[in-house]
């Protein structure tokens, strides 16, 4: 995802590349759920969410890096989001959901995704 996001930046857009949950995807998310409770996990990862969220209402696109196809429950939440906000929604891949498949604008890889941007945006 940096990656792509670079090559965006160079164009001179602003990204934001949402960060994975340290609880979920941390060097040691055992050690975590060792140390805190339940709720405690589950608030930290209610305000990541929240977060993802903002991010989105900040955005005048959303790109969803769903390498192989995968969309899990958070970015389906995250798309719906962007619908209700009237964002432009981009995949990197195409969407095996018949239902999602209709809120998606245009399936680009991130080799496509700066020439697409350029020609919508004017630059």
């Amino acid at each position: 995802m940096e990656k792509a996001a670079l090559n965006v930046r160079k164009l001179g857009f602003k990204v934001i590349v949402p960060q994975p949950s340290h609880i979920r995807h941390g060097h040691k998310p055992a050690e975590l759920k060792n140390k805190y409770d339940l709720k405690t996990l589950t608030r930290w990862e209610g305000e990541g969410a929240f977060s993802h969220l903002e991010n989105i209402r900040k955005s005048d696109l959303v790109y969803i890096f769903n390498k192989n196809s995968y969309l899990g429950p958070a970015v389906t939440v995250e798309i719906g989001f962007a619908l209700a906000l009237k964002k432009i929604i981009l995949s990197y891949s195409k969407i095996k959901d018949i239902t999602i498949t209709n809120f998606i604008s245009r399936v680009l890889p991130p080799q496509r995704l700066n020439s697409y941007l350029m020609k919508l945006y004017n630059v």
